[in-house]
């Protein structure tokens, strides 16, 4: 660069400071601990996440959702950090049914949970809609993150939580073995 002009060297220094900034800024989110109401992310899979699997989640006909795990790697291991867990709604659903469900899942499979739990997300969650997204991002640490649409609506800093909520997809015990393993990558 010796025999460029200095204006030319500014430029290109501009140039790459700046190109991958849009790239930073799609992950900012995802590698920042603290979030607020106005944090939003990008709903594509961000640079340093891949898709693990993806899966549609239906009651007897009726699709009532497509979920997607993604990793930085692209695979699943049992209860390591970072994870994204995509859910897209096809079906209303209130709050109240979600947190239901949640809990009916935790007692099926014997999963010792909080009341704390139960009452955050009662706290944070909104009634679903058709093509409502919620997002859970479970950082490095091992807190979970919630997302609506786009927009961060709340967290739980407990990563036993973490571990709780992601078993009623991604555990052996889950309710649908084979959504399961389309999730964690297994073909069937």
């Amino acid at each position: 660069m010796g025999s460029l002009s200095s204006q030319t060297k500014i430029f290109i220094f501009f140039c790459l400071v700046l190109l991958p900034s849009h790239y930073a800024y799609s992950t900012q989110a995802l590698s920042h601990q603290s979030f607020n109401l106005e944090t939003s992310i990008e709903v594509t899979p961000v640079p340093t996440f891949k898709l693990v699997g993806t899966a549609k989640m239906k009651w007897l006909w009726f699709e009532i959702y497509e979920a997607k795990v993604l990793t930085p790697t692209g695979t699943y291991e049992l209860n390591k950090w970072p994870l994204s867990l995509d859910l897209l709604y096809k079906k209303t659903i209130s709050a109240e049914q979600l947190i239901q469900s949640t809990i009916d899942e935790w007692e099926r499979q014997n999963i010792d949970y909080r009341v704390e739990w139960v009452s955050r997300l009662r706290d944070i969650w909104p009634d679903i809609a058709p093509q409502d997204q919620l997002i859970l991002y479970v950082d490095e640490e091992g807190i979970s993150h919630f997302f609506y649409n786009k927009r961060f609506i709340g967290s739980l800093s407990e990563p036993l939580f973490s571990s709780a909520f992601t078993a009623i997809w991604l555990s052996k015990n889950t309710l649908k073995p084979a959504q399961r393993n389309q999730l964690i990558g297994i073909k069937p």
